[in-house]
């Protein structure tokens, strides 16, 4: 005989979960979680974070340089190299898996909620208009994603999900027959026991992100990309502050200049000396 109000009650449980914004099915907490949380929407109000148990994680961190090469001249073996962008992608690959035998029906009906979750979280945020059937983009989809101390934002020691957006995502049902990877699920549903998943992410950095005066990053960090442990932070206020860098409202004259001589020669009251071009007849003063 089917226990209705157990089935009642197990739907409820795993409902009330997946509307309280922390998106939890029946997890093994031992397991280093995989988090995903979208900026761009809320559930009830509450911000979203999807917790993963990932089977067979893969993480692939890469790193594209753009620079083109032209101005090619005669006499000129290599053209002129030109620096354009330094993009960061990550690919994330894992499996969810939930067995009707081993972690029971709620775990099965969790885990495709859960899949469902991932591809609904890709699409945009939308404000509906007051004309009927109509609606404007509100919030593209944007994420954080942590996991462990490989990926997330790790200044200063912290742990914070790295930002930036989902190109593309792959949910595949089963690799080979389909039917043999189906289980029961509450309510007597049949669902996959297994969900092979695929991210690919654009890293979009909330932080300064390049070398500053030696340093990268501007403080020095040794936390880009891995968390390591050790925390180098060498100037704290960031780049153009104690990192050497001129700061904001600071005019400093281009170093080599005419102008930066001049500056340099005043401040030391050596005028002895004069600066001459062969384009400049007049001569001005500085120092040698």
């Amino acid at each position: 005989m089917v226990d209705f109000k157990n089935i009642i009650k197990t739907t409820k449980d795993i409902a009330a979960v997946f509307n309280g914004g922390t998106v939890k099915g029946v997890i093994d907490d031992d397991v280093e979680l995989l988090e995903i949380e979208p900026l761009h929407t809320s559930i009830n109000g509450s911000n979203i974070v999807v917790l993963i148990e990932p089977v067979d994680l893969s993480i692939d961190n890469n790193v594209n340089v753009g620079m083109s090469v032209g101005g090619e001249f005669y006499g000129r073996v290599d053209g002129i190299a030109t620096y354009k962008h330094t993009r960061r992608t990550l690919r994330v690959g894992f499996k969810m898996v939930k067995s009707y035998i081993l972690n029971g029906a709620e775990a099965v009906s969790s885990n495709a909620m859960t899949a469902n979750m991932l591809q609904q979280l890709v699409y945009p945020a939308y404000t509906a208009t007051a004309k009927q059937n109509t609606s404007v983009l509100k919030t593209p989809p944007f994420f954080r994603i942590l996991y462990g101390d490989l990926i997330g934002d790790f200044k200063g020691g912290q742990r914070k999900g790295l930002p930036g957006f989902i190109s593309g995502l792959s949910v595949s049902l089963g690799r080979g027959n389909v039917g043999e990877n189906l289980n029961y699920g509450v309510n007597e549903t049949v669902l996959p026991v297994e969900y092979t998943v695929s991210i690919d992410f654009q890293v979009l950095h909330d932080h300064p992100v390049g070398w500053y005066d030696g340093k990268f990053a501007g403080d020095g960090r040794t936390n880009f990309p891995f968390n390591t442990g050790v925390v180098i932070n060498q100037t704290a206020d960031g780049p153009g502050m104690a990192g050497g860098n001129p700061g904001a409202g600071e005019k400093t004259a281009v170093p080599e200049s005419p102008s930066a001589v001049v500056a340099q020669a005043n401040e030391s009251g050596n005028s002895s000396m004069v600066l001459n071009t062969q384009n400049n007849p007049n001569p001005v003063k500085g120092i040698k």
